[in-house]
């Protein structure tokens, strides 16, 4: 009888141990999945966070490489296209006479084109000009100076007083834009009418700039 006796206990000891043994082994897989399973979505946000890196610097070189291929000259065709035959300015002005009357010095600027009719009857001016890094205020605040001069203290003729004062400083990315611009009206009545022609006219190429660095 405790032969019998001991020969239980031994089969309940050793069933015991390995129903323990189980659940060890139960534990440590359901712990690996466990950590397996929370550290998927770790990885999940860093790639995410890595492509919207990579969609960044993207998105940077894009603005570089647009950036690279702006000028002053490229600017002034782009505005001068969209007047075609109402762009009247068709001769350029040389150093001397940019700083004669736009107060524009060579040290000032990186690249300038500024342009003006032969016939003097008109009042029209363009002047895109990229300013050197650093000089940026002297040059908005040179041409702004020159409108106001055009605008206030010279003499216009009465068909072009709106025109002047439709005039416009424009300022992007570094570059800087004087426009007394657009076709000559022989149509308003009076000065009503003449300053909403003007400010039409003067749309167009306050458009064609922004198009350019859009």
């Amino acid at each position: 009888m405790n032969r019998k006796m001991k020969k239980y206990r031994y089969i309940i000891s050793a069933v015991a141990a390995v129903a323990a043994v189980s659940v060890i082994l139960s534990a440590c897989t359901s712990g690996k999945e466990s950590n397996a399973s929370s550290a998927a979505p770790g990885l999940s946000t860093s790639a995410q966070e890595s492509t919207g890196s990579s969609s960044g610097d993207i998105s940077g070189s894009e603005s570089n490489d647009k950036n690279s291929t702006l000028s002053a000259k490229g600017l002034r065709d782009a505005i001068a296209k969209a007047y075609g035959d109402n762009y009247l300015p068709d001769q350029a002005m040389d150093a001397e006479m940019i700083e004669s009357e736009f107060g524009l010095t060579k040290d000032m600027y990186d690249e300038i084109v500024a342009e003006a009719p032969i016939i003097s009857f008109h009042p029209d001016r363009l002047v895109a000009v990229k300013a050197k890094k650093g000089k940026e205020s002297e040059v908005k605040r040179a041409l702004e100076d020159a409108l106001t001069v055009m605008k206030e203290q010279q003499i216009q003729y009465p068909v072009n007083v709106a025109k002047v004062n439709a005039g416009k400083v424009l300022e992007k990315d570094g570059y800087y834009c004087f426009m007394i611009l657009g076709q000559t009206d022989d149509t308003s009545e009076n000065d009503n009418d003449a300053a909403k022609f003007a400010e039409k006219q003067i749309d167009i190429g306050v458009k064609a700039f922004d198009n350019y660095f859009a």
